[in-house]
């Protein structure tokens, strides 16, 4: 077993990869009184093309299947798997992401257990024609109910107009035509592929002993049967040319705007810069249209934003993109500002090493109160880990973080990027 102290957080990490292929991160919290345990598979709505374990061919799936196999795991021939993790005093949950699925629990006691049942239902799949048709039903629910939500269909609305033709366009829980065509063969081929424990890590955190856990989690994996180890082979991430204009109407009482920003360029290869890649182009969009820069409160003086203005980059080793949206009434001209911001940030009073200086101290201090949340450690650190880097790198990372560092990567973004503008107006 790996042992690694951070020094800037004062919190020690171990890992260890097991025969089996498995990669298991410990972070013991001697001071908390619950556990929390986060199961990961890199496996996500991205991945619809892929050549399946024990085929020769590369095979395309119905999109919204990583989503569709998440909901599924937890029913057993036995029951839903949610009921045991009560009894045993936890709770319990799941997530599917672009390019992960994640299931949790969290718990005051009985943390062997709890461990133990997150490992083995995750483990152990189970379909049937009539559970997966009746799982059809909840999650075409699912669909509708997001597809009433107008901020996420300015969302996806957007995504799909900024990556045509490639699994970014499409919904991550799928459409109902593509949830009606998955079959539970569809299921176990993606569950043999993606499962493996090779393909998998598990974060542990809690006040257990770290030998024990270790111990106990080792005697898990070792007693039971795994196919052998082999390369996943996934079609390369593509996409068509963006278009840079489109707009919708729905009942919504103001227009919603949403300003995106495809990278076209060329993302570093080394984890370590890919991650300052990463925070230099988020901190760049902080300085420039942040609660702190003078450009923010100018928007809203005049009216063009309210509270509901937003902003984030997004960065995958496939793909990166900026979006800003607002609820204004306005769009085509909060549109110009914005552009007017990016394309002159050079000479733009809130691009300074000083509003810099400001945003780390408050980046710092955020990411120190997060320590306290064993659950925001927990889904931080299985979807930020970049080869041998993690979530408790940042601070080490972010002092590195120069102003030429950000205006480096930023102009690298900012002249290859396309831009792609979406809207929904009121019926």
């Amino acid at each position: 077993m790996k042992t690694k102290f951070y020094e800037k957080t004062g919190e020690t990490l171990f890992s260890d990869v097991l025969s089996n292929g498995l990669t298991v991160y410990y972070l013991p919290k001697a001071d908390y009184n619950r556990t929390y345990g986060l199961f990961t598979t890199n496996f996500g709505s991205l991945d619809t093309t892929f050549i399946p374990r024990g085929a020769t061919e590369f095979q395309t799936f119905p999109e919204g299947i990583a989503h569709f196999l998440e909901h599924k795991l937890f029913e057993k021939e036995d029951g839903d798997v949610m009921y045991k993790f009560g009894a045993l005093g936890a709770q319990t949950n799941a997530f599917t992401s672009f390019s992960r699925t994640s299931y949790l629990f969290s718990t005051r006691e009985n943390s062997y257990e709890c461990t133990q049942l997150l490992l083995d239902f995750v483990q152990k799949p189970y379909f049937t024609k009539e559970n997966v048709h009746k799982e059809q039903g909840i999650i075409q629910q699912e669909i509708q109910m997001y597809q009433d939500d107008s901020d996420f269909r300015l969302f996806a609305g957007l995504l799909a107009k900024m990556y045509p033709e490639s699994p970014l366009a499409a919904d991550i829980a799928g459409t109902p035509a593509t949830i009606n065509a998955i079959t539970s063969e569809d299921l176990y081929q993606n569950y043999e592929t993606f499962y493996h424990p090779s393909n998998m890590n598990l974060f542990l955190t809690g006040p257990f002993d770290i030998n024990k856990m270790a111990d106990f989690v080792k005697n898990n994996q070792e007693n039971k049967m795994f196919v052998k180890i082999e390369e996943i082979k996934r079609q390369p991430f593509q996409a068509e040319n963006p278009h840079s204009f489109d707009q919708i109407e729905l009942e919504v009482a103001m227009p919603k705007f949403a300003l995106g920003l495809r990278g076209e360029d060329e993302l570093p290869k080394s984890s370590k810069e890919l991650l300052i890649y990463k925070l230099s182009n988020q901190i760049f969009l902080d300085l420039l249209f942040g609660r702190t820069s003078e450009r923010y409160e100018k928007l809203y003086n005049v009216g063009l934003i309210d509270d509901s203005f937003g902003f984030s980059f997004d960065l995958e080793k496939q793909f990166h993109f900026s979006i800003l949206t607002a609820d204004t009434e306005n769009p085509e001209k909060l549109s110009q500002a914005l552009q007017e911001a990016l394309k002159s940030y050079k000479i733009d009073k809130d691009f300074s090493v000083e509003h810099l200086d400001l945003l780390k101290r408050e980046m710092l201090g955020d990411y120190f109160s997060s320590l306290n949340s064993l659950e925001y450690i927990a889904n931080q650190f299985a979807s930020e880990i970049y080869d041998d880097l993690n979530f408790f790198d940042l601070p080490e990372i972010l002092e590195k973080i120069t102003l030429d560092v950000i205006e480096k990567h930023a102009e690298k973004f900012i002249n290859e990027m396309k831009l792609v503008e979406f809207t929904i107006l009121p019926k």
